[in-house]
């Protein structure tokens, strides 16, 4: 469909070198972008229509009318927020003979791999509640459905008791993944197609998998080996643009303990699950020389957001302690 597209594909057709640098890096350094399908909207906002109740459906006497049924639909607004930044660098850095690598190109690399962190950090942690020019992440919106009374989209490991290390021991270890397993099930289909997590518990779960025999792995657009488990992706979310700071970190206490953590299940697909929107796609502006000042400047601008159209599309694990802690 005309409008839709990842930035997997786009990077494949992409012929403008400066926005194909742009598109790679944020691919590198973002596995979600690598599967989020974008929308365009043209608009900084859009309706999304979700199914709420289900007509009355029943049987006919002979000669009789079959009595009407009714559904119910309903509406969702998803809105824009306006991402982007200014590659800048000073002319004399740019003239500068005793340089190894180009200042802009380097500069840009730097950039871009700041906004594909904002973006992962975003995508778990955005709340326009505290902050109105971010949109909303994973973390919010699952709360939001469980509000709505889609209560089992949120799972706790240990059932609200203080949690033990998933490796602690083999009897552990499998009760975590039955529970990973009833998140999983959560999801429409029952099959997810990523599993976020932070690195730790991508690690433990990893050596999990691999004692069970359970572990599979899969390629990413560079070659990189992906874990999966059963058909679902498992993804470690990253770090911070300060290259430290987990997007998920396991200082959650929602289980009952003191150093937990979430993961986060996922489903993508427009206008039926979960989807990324944007009112056009991502431009990347080289404007060369500024008039007022001695700078080099490139601007790199992507009005985007998030959109989900199924409750069923997402879910949380949460509880988890990614270690052998007892």
């Amino acid at each position: 469909m005309a409008g839709e597209f990842t930035l997997v594909e786009l990077s494949k057709i992409e012929t403008d070198p400066g926005r194909k640098s742009v598109i790679d890096t944020l691919l590198m350094e973002s596995d979600i972008m690598q599967i989020v399908p974008w929308e365009t909207i043209g608009a900084l906002s859009t309706n999304v229509i979700r199914m709420g109740t289900l007509p009355s459906v029943g049987f006919r006497k002979v000669n009789a009318g079959f009595s009407v049924g009714t559904s119910a639909l309903e509406q969702k607004v998803e809105n824009i927020s306006l991402m982007g930044a200014f590659f800048d660098v000073d002319k004399a850095i740019v003239r500068a003979k005793n340089t190894s690598v180009n200042p802009r190109a380097i500069n840009q690399v730097m950039m871009t791999k700041a906004m594909a962190y904002k973006f992962n950090d975003k995508f778990i942690n955005g709340n326009p509640e505290s902050d109105p020019e971010e949109f909303k992440g994973l973390e919010q919106r699952v709360d939001d459905v469980v509000t709505e009374g889609f209560t089992g989209q949120s799972i706790d490991v240990a059932g609200g008791s203080t949690t033990e290390g998933i490796l602690n021991s083999s009897a552990i270890s499998l009760n975590f993944l039955n529970k990973f397993d009833q998140a999983m099930y959560q999801i429409k289909g029952h099959n997810p197609d990523f599993a976020i997590m932070n690195s730790n518990t991508l690690l433990a779960i990893r050596a999990i998998l691999r004692k069970e025999k359970l572990l599979d792995t899969t390629k990413d657009f560079f070659d990189r080996t992906i874990d999966v488990y059963g058909n679902t992706r498992l993804i470690d979310i990253g770090v911070t643009a300060d290259q430290t700071t987990e997007i998920l970190a396991e200082d959650e206490t929602k289980g009952g303990g003191t150093a937990e953590v979430s993961i986060y299940f996922i489903k993508f697909a427009i206008g039926e699950f979960f989807w990324g929107i944007q009112e056009y796609p991502l431009e990347v502006d080289d404007k060369g020389l500024l008039e007022d000042k001695p700078i080099y400047r490139t601007e790199v601008d992507w009005p985007l957001g998030l959109a989900m159209a199924d409750q069923y599309s997402i879910a949380r694990l949460y509880g988890v302690i990614p270690t052998n802690a007892s």
